[in-house]
């Protein structure tokens, strides 16, 4: 029987503890203990000039940043959006003609060392960006216990944007009723509601696909035990297909969903136990690791393959322009992957070819605030980008010859900030776009906004 996980990642690996009680309690990303310390003349810049956007219902501060020499130049056009609550961009997605949307989760301050500001708010904000950064439109919604916010946008003609969450306690308002329990909601083009489905107890990623429908991965619960769910929602709301996954161990996690540009899906996470489908088996009793799933268009198991071994988690899945699958996250234990073998813990990322080829296993480097976990993205190019914390490693479509980078705040002027990426998103053509949050200030007075950018090609 499986029973429902609690608490939340460990904040950094730094702070890893034996991994017989590691496991107990769940864990995060970051650099291995005695990593080297990321060097400052790599700077990519991620924010503007650090004042807040007021209350929770002003508009976001965007626009255009006119590039200048060395820093700007690589940060073509940033965003904030803030008040004096917590403010975080969750997820971010680009669409047609290379719109971005962001969602930005809205906390009051609630830590042991902070005292409630006045207006602070507890919502949430779904914007929509032109290409150049220009803010087309942004909708606020308040929310009570809302979890796992995430975006996706349609490349299609309708342009269609969808949100997906969970809403436990307490349900959710988008304008169309109550949402509950794991929730899809999809927006026009233009940010009105459309329609809202329960996609299961959870959900935990979505993807658009050019019809203007969008694939869910989430579970579903009967008493104590989860199932994995992924389900492919036509532009009308209807059921294309479905699939649940029974019969898994309790830290079983198929988290992460990407769409190829084949129309195939692909299905990645942790796996406990043995996992069964279309005939294929894949893990083993008392066993943990990896597990990739790739879907054709009506939902039957094209391939799979399994990284044994690892404990940890699947926090972004990626496909390129010819079908090769990107897969990061972070673990524990020993990852091994196409000759090539990464011991004890930290982040990763391998990349498999489009019909399951094994390729290849690299480590990333994380920064400070390494909690939020691994993003990554692949262009045009085929090329793999990763983001931990506030540290961007790219990888070319082999494996070889990385490029790195540290993203700095464009300018601080109270001397301390910190910031982390938890979203991360190709622009074809135009290098990627990121979100995530910015912390400034420093003792008990720091105050975080959400923050969205556009990095220059490398």
């Amino acid at each position: 029987m499986r029973s429902e996980r609690a608490g939340r990642w460990f904040q950094g690996w730094r702070w890893l503890a034996p991994l017989a009680l590691l496991w107990g309690v769940g864990l995060a990303c970051g650099s291995e203990p005695g990593a080297p310390e990321a060097p400052g003349e790599e700077a990519a810049p991620g924010t503007d000039d650090g004042a807040n956007a007021g209350s929770g219902t002003m508009p976001p501060k965007s626009g255009t940043q006119p590039p200048s020499e060395g820093e700007g130049a690589q940060v073509p056009w940033e965003a904030r959006v803030g008040g004096p609550q917590d403010d975080s961009g969750t997820g971010v997605a680009v669409g047609r003609d290379g719109d971005v949307v962001l969602v930005v989760s809205q906390s009051p301050r609630q830590d042991a060392d902070r005292e409630p500001v006045a207006g602070e708010r507890l919502g949430v904000v779904l914007g929509r960006y032109g290409a150049d950064g220009t803010p087309r439109w942004t909708r606020e919604f308040p929310r009570e216990r809302l979890s796992d916010l995430r975006v996706a946008a349609s490349p299609g003609p309708d342009g269609a944007v969808f949100l997906t969450g969970n809403a436990f306690l307490y349900p959710a308002n988008f304008g169309l009723g109550p949402a509950q329990d794991g929730f899809l909601v999809r927006f026009s083009e233009d940010g009105e509601a459309t329609w809202q489905q329960r996609v299961g107890q959870k959900a935990q990623a979505v993807v658009a696909d050019v019809e203007g429908g969008a694939v869910v991965a989430g579970e579903e619960w009967v008493g104590a035990l989860k199932d994995p769910v992924l389900t492919h929602y036509a532009a009308d709301g209807s059921v294309r297909w479905t699939r649940r996954f029974t019969g898994t161990g309790e830290d079983t996690a198929l988290h992460a969903v990407a769409l190829a540009p084949s129309g195939r899906v692909v299905l990645a996470g942790q796996l406990e136990d043995t996992l069964e489908v279309d005939g294929e088996s894949f893990g083993a009793k008392g066993r943990r690791g990896f597990v990739v799933l790739e879907f054709d268009e009506a939902g039957k198991l094209v391939w799979g393959r399994e990284l044994p071994g690892a404990k940890g988690r699947v926090t972004a899945v990626a496909v390129g322009p010819q079908g090769g699958v990107s897969v990061a996250g972070d673990f524990a234990g020993l990852l091994v992957w196409g000759g090539t073998s990464l011991g004890t813990q930290g982040p990763f990322v391998f990349a498999v070819g489009a019909e399951g080829e094994v390729r290849w296993l690299k480590q990333p480097e994380c920064g400070e605030e390494a909690q939020e976990g691994v993003a990554a993205a692949v262009d045009e190019s085929g090329a793999v980008s990763v983001a931990c914390g506030d540290v961007l490693t790219r990888y070319p479509m082999d494996g070889s010859d990385q490029a790195r980078r540290v993203l700095r705040a464009r300018e601080c002027p109270s001397g301390q900030c910190a910031l982390a990426v938890t979203g991360l998103a190709a622009m074809p053509g135009q290098g990627l776009v990121a979100s995530g949050w910015l912390r400034e200030g420093g003792g008990d007075a720091w105050n975080q906004d959400a923050l969205l950018w556009r990095i220059a090609p490398w």
